[in-house]
């Protein structure tokens, strides 16, 4: 069931709201750094008072929410002035309360030493890690296309290598990082010469139509493009080749291949940097998990929409491999910094193991 929105600007309104979801509720403001948690002083005469710890100068403008079982309430506020104590006083602007199915319960989990069931993720590394630590090493990334170029000039006419540090607006740079299908067109002139019409169309439509290299060389008539990716499940670079040819299945599995070949270089060669660090889960359920810490330079790792992945150390010397998108970053009470996580992809083993741990809790996913 998609997720019900009503903006309410009526000024008469703006003080049942505020007592009603924000009075002692957890409230964050939204930053540049993650949520930052805030305090409701009150509301009088069209004006609201927040007690705002760790900002020194506060934008013009600014989005604050807070959250309760069937809702999440954003407000729009304008800064006028900020007083003693961090008490910020803003003019409310208007609200955005959106309503969705809750899917699933949530659990803490204990982090007293003496918990058995303490876990926490370590090897942590993110997208934009990897989009960086490419542009860092423009040399052995450099070596690696020649190489893997070296080998495919034998088979192919026409050969591209591309990384995300190039650029994300490439648009098979784009679908890779959406959809991690590789694409295999037989003959780009015959929409029966590809095993997936849906595919091919899309092909055609958002992909050959913006290639100004393919669309001047007819001659080319067949694709096929691959993802390279981290530990499978990151998407970072593509192999294309083209041919003036009908290409066969067989060429299919060789640059397949070569997209392999690639990530075992960059993971021979240790380009992509992973953290050590042992990060404590807060909480947990089915689909996804809280993580907190305390080092700020840890929040490097994690940036909102982006995509991580880790290991998450379990009881009785379990692991569960995690492919997760970041949702939120908040600040919490004494600069404790919360990640939440969906988690998004697990192999069949981590799937097992996370479940297991969970289930312990007594969690039960509900159905929509």
């Amino acid at each position: 069931m998609p997720d019900l929105i009503k903006t309410i600007t009526e000024k008469n309104q703006f003080e049942n709201i505020f007592y009603k979801f924000f009075f002692k509720n957890n409230i964050f403001l939204k930053t540049k750094n993650g949520d930052l948690k805030i305090e409701f002083l009150g509301y009088t005469d069209g004006l609201v008072a927040f007690k705002v710890p760790f900002i020194k100068n506060m934008t013009d403008t600014c989005l604050i929410l807070t959250r309760t079982q069937e809702y999440t309430i954003y407000a729009n506020l304008k800064f006028v002035e900020k007083q003693e104590d961090n008490a910020h006083i803003f003019i409310p602007i208007r609200f955005q309360v959106i309503s969705a199915v809750r899917r699933e319960d949530r659990k803490s989990v204990e982090i007293s030493g003496e918990d058995k069931r303490i876990i926490y993720i370590s090897r942590v590394i993110s997208d934009f890690i990897i989009q960086n630590s490419l542009a860092m090493e423009s040399k052995r990334v450099d070596d690696v296309k020649e190489t893997v170029r070296f080998y495919l000039s034998k088979q192919f006419k026409h050969i591209k290598i591309y990384f995300c540090n190039e650029g994300m607006s490439d648009p098979r740079m784009k679908y890779f990082y959406d959809n991690k299908k590789p694409l295999l067109i037989y003959n780009i002139n015959k929409t029966a010469a590809t095993k997936d019409e849906e595919q091919y169309n899309f092909f055609i439509n958002e992909i050959y139509s913006k290639d100004y290299y393919l669309i001047n060389r007819k001659n080319l008539i067949s694709e096929i493009s691959v993802p390279v990716l981290y530990k499978t499940k990151i998407p970072y670079g593509y192999i294309q080749v083209n041919n003036d040819s009908v290409m066969n299945d067989s060429a299919f599995t060789f640059v397949k291949k070569m997209a392999i070949v690639v990530e075992e270089q960059f993971a021979k060669y240790k380009v992509f940097p992973v953290s050590e660090e042992k990060l404590l889960i807060s909480d947990v359920s089915k689909t996804g998990l809280g993580i907190v810490f305390r080092e700020r330079r840890m929040v490097r790792y994690f940036k909102e929409g982006s995509f991580a992945y880790f290991d998450i150390i379990l009881p009785d010397n379990k692991k569960a491999s995690c492919l997760a998108k970041i949702r939120s970053i908040g600040i919490l009470d004494n600069k404790v910094i919360k990640v939440g996580c969906e988690i998004t992809d697990m192999d069949a083993l981590s799937e097992v193991n996370y479940e297991e741990f969970v289930e312990s809790f007594g969690l039960t996913q509900e159905k929509a």
